[in-house]
Order: C-alpha cells, then sequence, then structure tokens
C-alpha cells in the first residue's frame, strides 16, 4: 500500500515526491549517525541544526539528480541506444556520472550543511559563512572522493542497469540512509584533512620539542644542585 502511494504520487509529482522522501531520509540518518557517533559515557545531546540542515542538502541534491540523471538518460540513450548496447550505454552513464555529477554532488553537500551551520551558530555574516563553507568543501572534497569511488560506483552500475529511471533517484536515496549519516559524520569531525593532518603533526612535533626541553632543563638543575652540594 505504501509502495503504491509512492508510485502514484511520483507519477503526479515526481520531483515533489523525491524531495520530501530525501529530506525524510536525510533527517533521519544525520539523527541516527549523531547518536551511533557519540563519544561513550556522554549523555546524547540531539543537534536539531545539523539534521535540518542535512535534510535541506537532501532537497537539493534530490532536485539536481532528477534533472542531471534525466539529461543524461537522453544524451547516452543517443549515442548507444539501449537496445543495441545496454552495457555501453551504462559504462558511460557510470563514468560521466562519477567523473562530473558526484564530486559536484560531495561539494555541494559541503558547501551547503557548512554554510547552514555555520551562519546560524556562529551567527557571522553571509561572505565570512560562504568563505569558511569553501574552505572546508576544498578540504574534504578529495578525501570523501576517495572513499565514495569505493562504494558509488557499483552501486550506480546496478541502479542504472536494472532500475527504471523513475525509481533511480529512490534507490540511491535508501543507500543514503547509511551513506549520508557517514557523510555527516565526516563533515562533523570524522575525517582529518590534508590540512588538518599537517596542523595535528606540527602540534606533535611542538608538544615532543616542549617535552624535550623541560626534560633538558630538568637535568641541567639537577647536575646544577648535585655540583654545589
Amino acid at each position: 500500500r505504501l509502495w503504491n502511494l509512492y508510485s502514484n504520487n511520483l507519477e503526479k509529482r515526481p520531483l515533489t515526491t523525491k524531495c520530501t522522501a530525501a529530506a525524510v531520509i536525510f533527517f533521519s540518518s544525520d539523527s541516527a549517525a549523531q547518536y551511533l557517533t557519540k563519544e561513550k559515557n556522554v549523555e546524547f545531546s540531539w543537534d536539531p541544526l545539523r539534521a535540518l540542515s542535512g535534510a535541506f542538502f537532501g532537497v537539493i541534491a534530490t532536485s539536481y539528480l532528477h534533472f542531471w540523471w534525466n539529461g543524461l538518460e537522453v544524451v547516452v540513450q543517443r549515442l548507444f541506444p539501449p537496445t543495441l548496447s545496454k552495457f555501453k550505454a551504462v559504462a558511460l552513464k557510470v563514468f560521466v556520472d562519477q567523473s562530473l555529477g558526484a564530486p559536484m554532488y560531495i561539494y555541494s553537500y559541503y558547501i551547503v550543511t557548512n554554510f547552514l551551520q555555520t551562519a546560524v551558530e556562529k551567527g557571522i555574516s553571509v561572505k565570512d559563512a560562504w568563505m569558511e563553507s569553501k574552505e572546508k568543501a576544498d578540504e574534504m572534497l578529495w578525501p570523501t572522493m576517495l572513499r565514495h569511488w569505493q562504494v558509488w560506483p557499483i552501486i550506480h552500475s546496478l541502479n542504472f542497469y536494472y532500475v527504471p529511471i523513475q525509481h533511480r533517484t529512490l534507490v540511491q536515496n535508501l543507500v543514503l540512509v547509511g551513506w549520508s549519516g557517514y557523510l555527516s559524520h565526516l563533515n562533523n569531525g570524522g575525517l582529518i584533512t590534508p590540512k588538518q593532518e599537517v596542523e595535528l603533526t606540527a602540534e606533535i612535533k611542538r608538544r615532543k620539542t616542549i617535552e624535550i626541553n623541560r626534560r633538558e632543563t630538568v637535568e641541567i638543575k639537577r647536575s646544577q644542585a648535585l655540583k654545589e652540594s
């Protein structure tokens, strides 16, 4: 019954139906990620702004995918009609989607979610919030894509090959129950970016130098005390 309701609404209002489902999925998966990644022995504190920013991105991303995949389908079918070479058509769609569509999707995720959280929580100007969000997106894009390409090319190959185009966004969003939560985890401290790794390494070296200097100072004072005695 629920599937029939979804299918009927998808036929009448495809974009609205897809966006509504995506908002629910992103909101739920982010909330679950917050709970599952909380520190041990610390009382759980739910961050509604973080969950809402994920849901907002879900609406934007689903709108983007709706038009992107429909356009991709038209272009690829002209080159490789499914009746002649379905495998080549799917391979080309996956290649183009993962080379162009996926980086834009991931980059916009970090821009949108960080912009909303930064602007509201810090109360800074739109320009400053945009610059902070862009800097975060620049840092997170490549490390995230390396993880993305370990999972999504296989999923999309199956999705493009077996699933009708009107249901492909739903398949993606169902997988996103876990993946969007994982993205949220990375976005909120679950991934050390190259810049952060350099800063962390420098901080470790600084602390080691301080500790070595402290020990040398203690040793010198001890030697002086022995000489004086």
